[in-house]
């Protein structure tokens, strides 16, 4: 059966402005590239993992595909519609559908309403039943999460960190979404809690045929939760694989070295890459990774290398992702 994809990102670009001392009246002086022509697919039913090291671009990706963060130039494609060339007023009718989980869920809930004002606005905003169904439906939504009905009438502060998370996934399933972008959700968490949280997630997306995009610099979390995964670096995707293939074969010398720094309980080989990331301020030519590449050459340092399938379902970016010395230890 093949799958459907939900959501075709294209060529995606990310780009902020950087100003002088005296504002937007200096005009530009630097530009961040934090985002630089991503290209992945959303099956319907998955989850698709992205990782990186903090400041890969991974948030700006997800903000970028939900239009909360304006696109420079690319396509995101949902059901076939362009959602980057949609104006405000049209892409307020997708919100339902598109949700984000925030990684930080104190600072997303107003401290000044109970968390049933919270969770009834969208669909006060969305004209979305009357008082004592929206009511009812909160009452659901707190005991799919695991919450109780006591917890409509509390207030943010009142509640532990994992029930915060619990709330900040209520929030977003509350409008009966198809796509779910979680932006870091259990980085703050314990590791009890994070288990449950994942659990949830994945009892969620079972049932509710949920596609979800998981941001994470955690390569054990999402190895649980993914069903394919995209490595991040500096704004660009360098491998993506499904799950149980990229965990028993890396391809790119950064995932590799990524990879070699999870404990597995077996003896293997660490692999420290030298030097720091480069800043988006001031990317590298060619391949974005060849700063800290042991394998680096002067084509590498010149062209940039296009994201092909090596193997099938297999994806890298890597001139020499064919040679075996890429991925020998």
């Amino acid at each position: 059966m093949t799958k459907k994809p939900l959501i075709e990102v294209k060529s995606l670009q990310k780009q902020f402005p950087v100003y002088g001392p005296f504002g937007k009246l200096g005009g530009v002086k630097q530009t961040v590239h934090a985002v630089k022509d991503v290209s992945l697919t959303l099956y319907e039913g998955e989850t698709y993992g992205l990782v990186g090291e903090s400041g890969s671009g991974k948030s700006t990706t997800g903000r970028t595909i939900l239009g909360l963060t304006p696109a420079t130039a690319g396509e995101v494609l949902y059901e076939g519609k362009d959602l980057v060339k949609l104006s405000k007023s049209e892409m307020r009718k997708f919100r339902k559908e598109l949700q984000l989980v925030f990684q930080d869920p104190f600072s997303s809930l107003n401290p000044r309403k109970r968390i049933g004002q919270t969770l009834e606005e969208p669909l006060i905003i969305h004209g979305l039943g009357d008082k004592e169904e929206r009511i009812e439906k909160v009452f659901r939504i707190l005991d799919i999460v695991g919450l109780q009905k006591e917890h409509y009438y509390r207030y943010p502060h009142e509640f532990s960190g994992g029930q915060r998370q619990r709330l900040s996934i209520a929030r977003a399933l509350i409008m009966n979404p198809k796509v779910m972008i979680c932006d870091e959700p259990v980085s703050a968490l314990d590791v009890s809690i994070q288990s449950q949280i994942l659990n949830i997630l994945k009892a969620l997306q079972r049932e509710m045929q949920l596609t979800m995009l998981f941001i994470t610099h955690d390569i054990s979390v999402v190895r649980y939760i993914s069903h394919r995964i995209g490595i991040m670096y500096l704004g660009t995707i360098v491998e993506e694989a499904c799950t149980d293939d990229l965990f028993a074969e890396t391809l790119h010398p950064y995932t590799k070295a990524l990879f070699s720094a999870v404990p597995t309980g077996k003896k293997q080989e660490r692999i420290v890459l030298k030097g720091e990331i480069p800043s988006p301020l001031n990317p590298p030519s060619g391949c974005v990774f060849h700063t800290r590449c042991p394998f680096a050459t002067e084509r590498c340092r010149q062209e940039v290398p296009a994201l092909r399938e090596i193997r099938p379902q297999h994806k890298v970016a890597c001139h020499y992702a064919e040679e075996e010395k890429q991925w020998s230890n």
